[in-house]
């Protein structure tokens, strides 16, 4: 095929747009062929439902791998169109779709799957981990999703943050199961009888869950049990504390942007833009490239008026 068609399908698998009807299409089609997927697995887990349905099961399991491992093969050739890494190679911009989070999903999206359909099932001894894996296909719906992906986009750009406090969260995990071993050990062996048994019990309390299946009994035990709950209050909430600060800034972003937009379309920017040339031809063709995007600058952010943001540009050019 062509670069053309490769572009255009690049287009509708990865820019999905209420303005781009095919990519609507590919959009809704997809969203819906996920959303069957894991009805199935969620109505195949009750009582009788594979039996009663016979061979149905079969079929769509079937069609899910098709689709699924057709439209890994079909991002697989487009992203060689992909706009960002223009200096890069179709081979290694392929590459970089494979080992990507997204390639990866995509990939164990269908391979478990069509591994339990291929293969006999005792094949893999416990096929609990090949479902659990293809699972994995949920994610998929974040590409559809502005929501999902605002998230996603908060995760990232807070990763080194968030990471900082899981190793924060995991050192006090491992002194609370450290601490309530050595105060329990005795008195209750048969539920911290080892660091390791203690770790559930450190989790539960430091998150501030508290099911009480296992408790402390010994006074020292107790003591440290309410420390552990009063660094878990903190601790618990600052990845909260930050994803939140994140969510609200990027919220506030995507708003701004959504205004200075709005701005555009209702033609704040027609001297800019070129289209009110009969009007003032003389204050078009007598600005520069820069000067006009400086102009836009001052009425999108600062929502001054057209003779306003001029007449800022026009003194300090003089």
């Amino acid at each position: 095929m062509s670069t053309t068609a490769r572009a255009f399908w690049y287009r509708c698998l990865n820019e999905p747009s209420a303005d781009f009807f095919p990519s609507l299409i590919v959009t809704v089609f997809l969203s819906l062929v996920i959303i069957l997927n894991i009805l199935e697995v969620v109505l195949g887990s009750l009582p009788g439902f594979r039996e009663q349905m016979g061979d149905w099961v079969l079929i769509a399991n079937i069609c899910f791998v098709v689709v699924f491992a057709f439209e890994y093969l079909l991002r697989y050739w487009v992203a060689a169109e992909t706009p960002h890494a223009t200096h890069m190679t179709s081979g290694r911009k392929r590459w970089l779709y494979i080992r990507s989070p997204m390639g990866l999903i995509d990939l164990f999206s269908f391979l478990p799957l069509f591994l339990l359909l291929l293969l006999p099932g005792d094949a893999f001894g416990d096929l609990r981990i090949l479902k659990l894996i293809s699972m994995v296909r949920v994610l998929k719906l974040t590409r559809y999703s502005a929501s999902l992906l605002m998230i996603a986009r908060v995760f990232r750009e807070n990763k080194n943050t968030l990471l900082a406090a899981g190793l924060v969260m995991m050192i006090l995990m491992f002194i609370a199961a450290t601490g309530i071993y050595i105060f329990e050990k005795v008195e209750q062996p048969e539920a911290f009888g080892s660091i390791p048994a203690c770790l559930w019990w450190a989790v539960v309390t430091l998150t501030t869950v508290g099911y009480g299946d296992v408790t402390p009994i010994t006074v020292g035990g107790q003591l440290f049990g309410a420390l552990v709950m009063v660094c878990g209050v903190g601790i618990a909430a600052m990845p909260a504390g930050i994803f939140a600060s994140s969510f609200v800034q990027l919220v506030r972003e995507q708003e701004h942007e959504r205004r200075r937009k709005l701005r555009i379309r209702r033609g704040q920017l027609e001297v800019v833009a070129g289209k009110n040339k009969e009007e003032e031809p003389s204050l078009h063709l007598s600005m520069s490239q820069s000067e006009q995007r400086e102009v836009a600058y001052l009425v999108s952010e600062y929502g001054l008026t057209l003779d306003q943001a001029t007449g800022v540009v026009s003194h300090f050019r003089h």
